[in-house]
């Protein structure tokens, strides 16, 4: 295959990866930015809190069940049976625990908490459903899928709007049907060789041994954002917390490169057993250049049209020193990411999961000192961006570096054995040779 034909479908590629990440975040834009309009700043606060958790859940399942399909051998009977046992467990699990906490936490009455529940399980099922086209590299299906979901979410909360008045209940029903209507669609697009079941023992262990630190590492980002918002409302106010958003809703379409660009990267990496880790590094660095110059573009053309653009996608004009910060936090994660899913793929998911919360925990004592000093809400995401940008170099320096160098001691001592016997090579004892029993 030539050069630019291997270009012009690794552009295609991560293209599809981007728009499918983007389709999916316009359904997140779409309910914010009308939640903003229709609910008031301050009910967007606390709805930005509310849908955050959705992320977070997700974050959760696509870390256990999710990156581990991707990861793992799927197609082997007992790890397909324990990647859907252990999804099903999580999506109960994070719905009750939904239940309670919007019962007991917020403004929610039973119905509304009930809703909320029905809510955050639709959501993992749905964006466990876009993993497994991810997995098969099927990002075209995937748009299809997010598309679907912001028609049927945008189609509830228009009736909802014609009927009475909008709350958060009804934006909360809009998105459980909307969810809903991206599962059953996407399943169906599946090829029937990944909708397979298996009534194998299941392989609880296995997908346990890998996906439980995928899912806290997957967590963190999302759990940190959570976080952020309710330190904002109890350090400044409600009202702090929507500008926050707002500001942040501006800033989306860099967020959604970068994510974009990193799932097209994990899941290459996933498939690629081939290579050795010193050229996936090699790869990574140049997506991580490449990512970095881009949301250094970003930053320029959204600050210049800051004025123009500001209160057609948001309703008022967001401040320039937190849109800013938005944008200096997507090139943090697009410093930290790649590196952290080179080294998941090498199956150090631990140790990135070690540094990941070294670096939230610190943005987290960024944040506190940043408010503290200012009173001022505008400073949050650069505060938030120092310490995922010191977890990235970390990640690199620490982790990936390390399994290079054991990759090529090991490249190293598979070479000596056929020198030293003139080209025959040695057998490796067998761990029965070395036991004296």
């Amino acid at each position: 295959m030539s050069t630019g034909k291997v270009w012009a479908r690794k552009i295609r590629g991560v293209g599809a990866a981007s728009l499918a990440q983007a389709t999916q975040s316009a359904t997140t834009f779409l309910v914010s930015m009308l939640a903003a309009h229709l609910l008031g700043i301050e009910a967007l606060g606390l709805f930005s809190i509310l849908y955050g958790a959705f992320i977070l859940a997700a974050g959760v399942t696509t870390g256990f069940v999710g990156d581990s399909l991707m990861v793992l051998n799927r197609h082997n009977d007992r790890i397909r049976s324990g990647l859907f046992a252990w999804f099903v467990v999580l999506a109960l699990s994070l719905g009750a625990v939904g239940l309670v906490c919007s019962f007991l936490g917020t403004e929610l009455d039973f119905i509304g908490a009930v809703l909320y529940a029905l809510a955050a399980i639709s959501y993992v099922a749905e964006d466990l459903v876009r993993r497994m086209h991810m997995a098969i590299l099927s990002f075209s299906r995937i748009v299809l899928i997010d598309l679907s979901v912001m028609l049927v979410t945008g189609v509830v909360i228009t009736g909802i709007l014609l009927a009475g008045k909008a709350s958060i209940d009804s934006f909360i029903l809009a998105v459980v049907c909307g969810q809903t209507a991206g599962l059953v669609f996407g399943w169906f697009l599946l090829p029937a060789s990944e909708r397979q079941g298996t009534k194998r023992p299941i392989g609880w262990k296995p997908v346990a041994a890998y996906g439980f630190w995928r899912a806290a590492l997957q967590a963190l980002r999302p759990g940190q954002l959570t976080l952020t918002r309710i330190i904002v409302t109890a350090m400044i106010a409600m009202t702090a917390a929507g500008s926050l958003e707002i500001a942040r809703i501006y800033a989306a379409p860099a967020a959604l490169l970068v994510t974009g660009v990193c799932s097209y990267l994990f899941a290459h990496l996933a498939r690629d057993s081939h290579s050795s880790v010193g050229a996936k590094l090699r790869r990574t660095d140049q997506a991580v250049l490449r990512l970095v110059g881009a949301t250094a573009v970003c930053l320029v053309i959204g600050l210049a049209l800051l004025p123009w653009a500001g209160p057609l996608l948001t309703g008022s004009v967001p401040s320039a020193i937190a849109v800013s910060g938005w944008l200096a936090y997507s090139m943090a994660i697009a410093v930290s990411t790649p590196y952290g899913q080179l080294a998941a793929v090498e199956h150090r998911a631990r140790s990135v999961f070690v540094i990941r919360l070294s670096d939230s925990l610190l943005s987290i004592l960024f944040v506190v000192g940043a408010i503290g000093m200012t009173h001022d809400y505008r400073w949050v995401p650069w505060a938030a961006a120092l310490g995922s940008l010191a977890g990235g170099f970390s990640i690199r320096r620490f982790v990936v570096v390390a399994l290079v160098r054991s990759d090529f001691r090991t490249s190293e001592s598979d070479v000596q054995p056929e020198k030293a016997t003139m080209g025959v090579p040695v057998p490796s004892l067998s761990s029965k040779e070395h036991d004296p029993s």
